[in-house]
């Protein structure tokens, strides 16, 4: 390995976190510090794995790099890291190592040979990590990093803390909601998902974000993947922002465009991994996983990003917020009962829409643009606070 290599990595590694660590960071980050020698982080594209990493990283004599990188060769990761730890580096930290044909030998055999070192890994998929899960798992810890919560949000943009909502659907709300929380609550919505929201432009970077997993990442994921096929893909999500029923006609789609059912099954399943889309299955469906499912984006700000509906924004973050809590939620099969059926100490129903949506014959109705909670009533910012 050319030790020239090792240096260029590392003035990358400065550079980045010149950039990366002078801005603020996300709560959770440093709620998930303190995490084992041997880690793997997952999260969806810019959600701050990398100013995760880079920051546990600055505490080490350390060498951080990105599988993606130019300078790293595509079976490069196992040599980088065998190097740096010649040269005395105390820690190796390694972005998106699914670029790396050979991820699962390599972090295998680094932990088996540098088990005292510290080794933490990222990836925007759990996809490529459940092909290995039987001989990485019983060596490196995972962790998930999700999107963003209203109350850091709120935190990063105005610096106040705020409990977590334990109870989604208690009526205690234990502050005082300020004259600005429910226009916060709007900026939350268009662009409060990921931390870029502070660098500006948020719009253009998550489209950004968007096409490079699908052009990018996805391929890594499902074999002999055409350009046809990723043609379908931003089609698809051009249809789930635009469409005014959040299902997908599997029918249609493969008539189309030509291809299989279980080739589309297959895509959308890698979509979903990859942090895309959210497929809700219906309530009590245990075989058939798409026809009565709904589909969303798993960012509900895509829908803005994206021109979609306000209605479809809404149900994505009431899927994301029960999700982020390892809540189960499904998607109700009987229009007249609501939007969705979670699973709280038995099946609650509830139907999820603006300020004056009716309960239909829901439990509870979550209501938009609203500030405190009633009897059977809760705003949806308050489900946004819930992780």
């Amino acid at each position: 390995m050319d030790k020239e290599l090792i240096e260029r990595l590392e003035a990358t590694m400065r550079r980045v976190m010149a950039n990366k660590l002078s801005a603020p960071m996300r709560p959770i980050i440093s709620e998930m510090e303190g995490m084992p020698r041997h880690s793997i982080i997952i999260g969806a594209r810019g959600t701050g794995k990398t100013t995760l990493m880079l920051r546990e990283a600055s505490r080490h004599r350390s060498l951080y790099f990105s599988a993606d990188d130019y300078d790293v060769p595509a079976d490069g990761i196992y040599d980088i890291a065998t190097e740096a730890f010649s040269l005395g580096y105390e820690a190796v930290f390694i972005d998106e190592f699914h670029f790396d044909s050979s991820w699962e030998r390599a972090l295998k055999s680094l932990y088996d040979k540098y088990e005292d070192r510290m080794i933490w890994a990222s990836d925007s998929s759990s996809l490529r990590l459940r092909t290995g899960i039987g001989e990485t798992a019983r060596r490196y810890l995972y962790r998930t990093l999700p999107l963003m919560s209203f109350r850091e949000y709120l935190h990063m943009r105005t610096g106040r803390e705020y409990p977590i909502a334990e109870d989604p659907f208690s009526c205690d709300v234990p502050f005082r909601i300020d004259s600005d929380f429910l226009y916060l609550f709007e900026e939350y919505k268009r662009e409060g998902f990921l931390p870029i929201f502070q660098a500006g432009d948020y719009a253009e970077r998550l489209k950004d974000m968007i096409s490079k997993t699908v052009s990018s990442d996805i391929p890594f994921f499902v074999p002999e993947i055409r350009s046809g096929h990723i043609r379908l893909m931003r089609e698809v999500l051009r249809y789930l922002a635009s469409g005014s029923v959040p299902r997908i006609e599997t029918e249609n789609l493969t008539r189309q465009w030509n291809i299989s059912y279980e080739k589309l099954l297959q895509l959308l399943h890698v979509m979903e991994e990859t942090g895309l889309v959210s497929i809700v299955p219906g309530y009590g469906d245990a075989k058939e996983r798409f026809s009565r499912s709904k589909i969303l984006l798993a960012n509900p700000s895509a829908y803005h990003v994206l021109g979609g509906r306000e209605g479809n924004l809404r149900e994505a973050l009431t899927v994301l917020a029960f999700r982020s809590r390892g809540i189960g939620i499904y998607a109700s099969q009987k229009e007249e009962a609501g939007d969705f059926i979670v699973d709280m100490d038995g099946p609650v129903t509830i139907e999820v829409g603006g300020r004056k949506k009716r309960h239909k014959e829901s439990d509870y109705v979550v209501r938009d643009n609203i500030d405190y909670p009633s009897e059977r009533v809760i705003p949806l910012w308050h489900l946004a606070m819930m992780w």
